[in-house]
């Protein structure tokens, strides 16, 4: 591998930063996986890592390891090296193979075949894509694309050489260094390896440009010309012996001895080493127990500035990396009181005690301030810098020099916050002591103190005062009324610019700090959540579970997110458009607790935050959640069947659909997906609505998957300061169940209609001969009829005198209709309706009946009483006709009321009328009323007569305009 030589320069002038403090590790050691040694890893171009080990070939895909040994002759698998964007080499104790995939799916080659393999060890590609390989007998092996069985040079040691390591200068010199024996190069002239010089102890070398590293009992530097001469030559005296030097993506080196790992600074000729320790707990500091270490590895992914080290041992594999916060070496997990930064002065933090940050480079050192103790709130501008004391006290400060001192403590207790503004005024917050404390106060460029109370426009106390990019003065303090102020210069008062909110909040309501932005937008940390005021509106953000959590600091980003840190749940990143990832200790916080009004930026960039177990700073600067690396489909299976080399997957409604997922970020055992699915050609913004459904392993199993066209969008999360991924996209074509296809529908109907016509025609063919059989019987039956005319005749007479009493009744209808007037009450028709038992009608009562409560009541006439009657009885469709009638809404004609009585309801009643007739009809103005008559003669109704009753109580329930009461 070639390393850019300004890289190491840039290094050289930089400290190693957090790689020489603390990693978060995890081990993948013992019984919990399938190998023991490790002898190198190497990543695929689709992002899977390789691994080498004395149990074969494994890939991981940051969770699982597969076993890729089913092929291999030897399961020794020594190194590996990448050949290009398709191909990975690897050797073992019978040659040289490669690894590519065909559909998707990994497969194992040879590569090159050799009557003089004599187990190959190391692996290396050259600038001129030639592959070259050291053999355990000291040979060389190279082959390029021209000699497929590989230039066989000559032994470069006369002992057994169990490594061999390769590197390529700036001038395209090989050069081997075989441990133990010495460094050589190959000669352009003779093709011959030759020695350049007896390196003693040396275990391992780094070939970058010009520059050569060796590591063994000594660190040597030496730069090489194109004719291999010598010069800048360094050597750093160390105590220790070290086997192997690598150098990360960001050019900083690292070397490890027998069994730790150190990271390298120049310091003159003496090498600075920092000791690489493990820190899952940011309040502990472990040492890694890595093995005897074989190899180190650094993989970055594209869309994230977070690296990972692969440690490679006889143990087993380590993985480190860097947490998106980290923690300033030596400074006290205590709790943080107070900070300050501004682009003029450094990052001080008040634990009590107040420490000065020193920035080396992006690694950070302390230094204690002296006679500063108990400082709550510290504040500056320019070289001058305030700390307020506990005790009422503000010191003010020119460079390191006390200048100033201000006793309020008479105005209250601790002086908690301190803000200047553009215009030089010092604005302060301080704590009531035995009085309230109204307003806030500042002391001016003078050094006058200035009240700023009730009579300067505050309500309440105040908590914050900030300005904002517009140089708009804000401040923020306790009362659903009273909450927020804004600065006006002209009358020099403050004005309440508190809005009512459209949303519930605590009695105990107050502002704990607040950013404005650039754009004048104020941005409100509150107990009840954050809250977004632009002058006209306040609303509370949404941030899912989150949304009423109580925030307790908030800082407003150049690229406009917020950082947000609440009471106990950790840190809050949101964007410009309203995307949120939760930062807790798995991001390197070392409590989810925040302190009040502890969160600055340093430079406008980087970011420091404060909890009562100390602080934390951001790893890089502009800090941005990571990108989670989309997942990938590693397997589907329909039922129990794998899937392979479909771009849609294809199952039936009765079939499981089961996708397995991999993420392959490392390590992703603390990855979280979610999904949702819809028919495909839903339009997008409706897919926006389509709520996510969390999926608790990598594993989404579907079924009872209704036919259609499918899409489903799976995202991934890991944990520890990452995004949601994009989604990958799988697309699902679910086949109806046949009886549900128009085929099916179709063959289901002709077997039917078979069916039902062939036993119709059985029954038909039965029924004739049935009516065959009784054809005799009717023929008897007619004479019998025949004898029954006569006696119809004498009924069609009395038809015919129906016929006209129903003329007649029709004429009386009508007359009586006449007589209501229109849109009239139910006591204006009541006794215009008492005529039906007035006139020639046959109607002995009538009544109208409705329910009350639990009882219905009836009012009505009776023939020959001209005094309305009314009766109630309770409401029970089993027991009377009309709560029948009522229930069922249907008209019911009675001819002999004991007989049919039994056949409606189980009692009968003690009015005494034989012939009755119940019609139902809707109320213009309530519910259900019914139209009752009576007589007292048997089957003195007809259905023409029920037919009219209709029509009357039809033209009842519209004409009424009340209901009856």
């Amino acid at each position: 591998m070639r390393f850019k030589i300004f890289f190491l320069y840039v290094f050289l002038f930089m400290a190693g930063w957090s790689y020489g403090q603390k990693f978060k590790y995890a081990y993948y050691h013992g019984e919990e996986v399938p190998f023991k040694n490790v002898n190198q890893v190497i990543r695929d171009f689709k992002g899977y890592t390789w691994l080498a080990t004395d149990q074969g070939l494994f890939r991981f895909d940051g969770n699982t390891f597969e076993d890729f040994n089913t092929t291999l002759r030897s399961k020794t698998i020594r190194t590996f090296v990448s050949w290009d964007e398709n191909n990975l080499l690897f050797s073992n104790d019978t040659g040289i193979h490669r690894i590519f995939y065909a559909n998707d799916q990994p497969r194992i080659a040879s590569f090159k075949t050799s009557t003089d393999f004599h187990y190959p060890t190391g692996l290396f590609k050259d600038s001129q894509n030639r592959l070259w390989t050291g053999q355990m007998n000291g040979s060389i092996l190279m082959f390029s694309q021209e000699e497929d069985l590989g230039k066989l040079f000559d032994s470069v040691s006369r002992v057994k050489t169990p490594k061999m390591f390769f590197g390529e200068d700036t001038f395209g010199t090989i050069w081997v260094l075989v441990p133990g024996q010495g460094l050589f190069y190959l000669d352009d002239t003779s093709q011959k390896f030759a020695l350049f010089k007896n390196v003693g102890r040396s275990h391992h070398f780094l070939v970058a440009d010009d520059v050569i590293w060796l590591v063994g009992d000594r660190l040597e530097k030496f730069t090489v010309t194109r004719s291999r001469n010598v010069v800048n030559r360094q050597i750093f005296a160390v105590d220790k012996e070290f086997r192997h030097i690598a150098v990360n993506h960001k050019g900083s080196m690292f070397l490890n001895t027998e069994s730790a790992i150190y990271t390298f600074q120049n310091d003159g000729n003496n090498a600075k080493l920092s000791k690489v320790f493990g820190a899952n707990d940011p309040h502990r500091v472990e040492e890694l127990s890595f093995g005897t270490i074989n190899r180190l590895h650094f993989t970055k992914d594209e869309n994230a500035s977070n690296e990972v080290i692969w440690v490679c041992s006889d143990k087993g594999l380590t993985l480190m990396w860097s947490s998106f916060f980290q923690s300033v070496s030596g400074l006290g997990h205590d709790n943080i009181r107070a900070m300050n930064s501004n682009p003029e002065g450094p990052i001080l933090i008040s634990q009590g005690d107040v420490s000065r940050i020193r920035d080396q480079g992006i690694s950070k050192g302390f230094e204690k301030e002296d006679n500063l103790n108990g400082i709550v709130g510290i504040g500056s501008l320019n070289d001058n810098i305030w700390y307020g004391s506990a005790e009422g006290m503000i010191f003010q400060y020119r460079g390191r020099q006390l200048a100033r001192t201000y006793d309020l403590s008479a105005r209250g207790s601790g002086i908690f916050f301190i803000s200047a503004d553009h215009s030089g005024n010092l604005w302060f917050c301080q704590a009531a002591s035995n009085q309230p404390i109204v307003g806030t106060a500042k002391i001016n460029p003078k050094g006058d103190v200035i009240e700023y109370g009730k009579e300067k426009g505050f309500d309440n106390r105040i908590l914050v005062i900030r300005e904002g990019g517009k140089n708009e003065l804000y401040a923020a303090g306790i009362g659903v009324s009273s909450y927020l102020y804004k600065y006006d210069p002209l009358s020099d008062r403050f004005q309440n610019k508190s809005l009512p909110f459209p949303f519930k909040v605590s009695g105990n309501f107050e502002v704990h700090d607040m950013a404005v932005d650039r754009l004048g937008i104020v941005w409100l940390a509150t107990t009840d959540g954050l809250l977004k005021y632009d002058t006209e509106t306040i609303r509370k953000v949404r941030l899912g579970q989150y949304t009423d959590n109580e925030v307790r600091s908030i800082t407003a980003m150049p690229d406009n997110a917020l950082w947000l840190a609440t009471d106990t749940n950790g840190l809050i990143h949101l964007d410009g458009e309203g995307n949120y990832v939760i930062f807790d200790e798995d991001s390197g916080t070392p409590s989810k607790i925040s302190s009040y009004r502890c969160m600055v930026l340093y430079n406008d960039s980087q970011l420091w935050v404060g909890t009562p177990e100390g602080v934390v700073y951001s790893s890089r600067t502009n800090p941005w959640p990571y990108q989670t690396k989309t997942p990938i489909i590693k397997e589907v299976r329909v039922d129990n069947s794998e899937i392979e080399g479909q771009n849609t997957i294809q199952l039936k409604e009765s079939q499981k659909v089961r996708i397995t997922m991999a993420t392959l970020t490392f390590p992703s055992e603390d990855v979280n997906y979610r999904y949702k699915i819809f028919e495909s050609g839903l339009p997008r913004e409706d897919i926006d609505d389509v709520a996510w459904s969390d999926v608790p392993t990598p594993e989404l199993v579907l079924e009872e998957l209704k036919g259609g066209n499918y899409r489903i969008l799976v995202q991934g999360q890991k944990t520890g300061g990452f995004r949601w991924s994009a989604p990958v996209v799988v697309e699902l074509d679910v086949s109806q169940r046949w009886y549900r296809t128009w085929w099916g529908v179709f063959l289901l109907v002709t077997i039917g209609f078979f069916f039902f016509w062939f036993f119709v025609r059985r029954w038909l063919l039965k029924r004739v001969g049935s009516l065959q059989a009784s054809l005799y019987h009717k023929q008897k039956e007619l004479a019998e009829k025949e004898a029954e005319l006569v006696e119809q005749s004498s009924t069609l007479k009395q038809k015919k005198n129906e016929l006209k009493s129903t003329g007649v009744n029709i004429y009386l209808l009508h007359r009586l209709i006449k007589q209501i007037p229109e849109d009239s009450s139910w006591k204006t028709v009541l006794p215009i309706l008492s005529k039906l038992v007035e006139l020639p009608t046959g109607i002995d009562v009538f009544e109208l009946a409705y329910k009350q409560g639990e009882v219905i009541r009836f009012k009505g006439y009776l023939r020959g009483n001209h005094e309305m009657i009314k009766r109630e009885e309770a409401f029970n469709e089993r027991n009377n006709l009309a709560s029948y009638v009522m229930v069922t809404e249907k008209p019911l004609l009675i001819h002999d009321f004991t007989k049919e009585v039994g056949d409606y309801v189980s009692q009968q009643d003690s009015i005494g009328y034989v012939s009755r007739i119940y019609v139902p009809f809707d109320q213009k103005n309530g519910g259900t009323a019914v139209f009752c008559i009576y007589s007292k003669e048997k089957n003195a109704f007809s259905q023409q007569i029920s037919a009219l009753l209709g029509i009357l109580v039809r033209f009842l329930s519209v004409n009424a305009n009340d209901e009856l009461k």
